[in-house]
C-alpha cells in the first residue's frame, strides 16, 4: 500500500514538475532578464531626458569680470573679457590671475550671447 502510494506521489511530483514548476521557473528567469532590460532603458532615456535639460540651462556665453583690490568692478585693455564657453574663460581667467596679481578675476555665465559687433 505505501510502495503505491509512493508511486503515485512521484508520478504526480514529476508530472506537476514537468507541466508546472519547470515552465514558471523559465517564465520567472524570462521575466527577469526582460524586467531588468527595461529598467536599464527607461534609465537611460530619464538620464539622457535630464542631461539634455540641463544642457538648455547652461549659459550661452561666458564673462571675466575683473574687481581691483577694493571690490570695484574695472575694465583693462587688453584683456579679452567675452568667450563661448566655460573652458576658455576659466582658461584666460587664470592666465590673467597670474599676470595681474592686484585683481581679482572672476567667470560668469551669461543667459543672451554677446554682440557680434564688440
Amino acid at each position: 500500500m505505501i510502495d503505491n502510494l509512493l508511486a503515485v506521489f512521484a508520478v504526480t511530483y514529476s508530472w506537476l514538475y514537468q507541466n508546472l514548476i519547470s515552465p514558471l521557473e523559465t517564465f520567472a528567469r524570462e521575466f527577469q532578464f526582460i524586467a531588468i532590460c527595461i529598467v536599464t532603458v527607461v534609465f537611460i532615456i530619464v538620464s539622457m531626458f535630464l542631461m539634455l535639460r540641463q544642457a538648455r540651462k547652461l549659459p550661452k556665453a561666458y564673462r571675466v569680470d575683473i574687481a581691483d583690490v577694493y571690490g570695484d568692478s574695472v575694465s583693462i585693455d587688453g584683456v579679452r573679457q567675452l568667450f563661448k564657453t566655460y573652458e576658455a574663460a576659466e582658461s584666460y581667467a587664470r592666465m590673467y590671475r597670474q599676470s595681474f596679481s592686484q585683481y581679482k578675476f572672476r567667470v560668469v555665465g551669461m543667459e543672451k550671447e554677446p554682440d557680434k559687433s564688440h
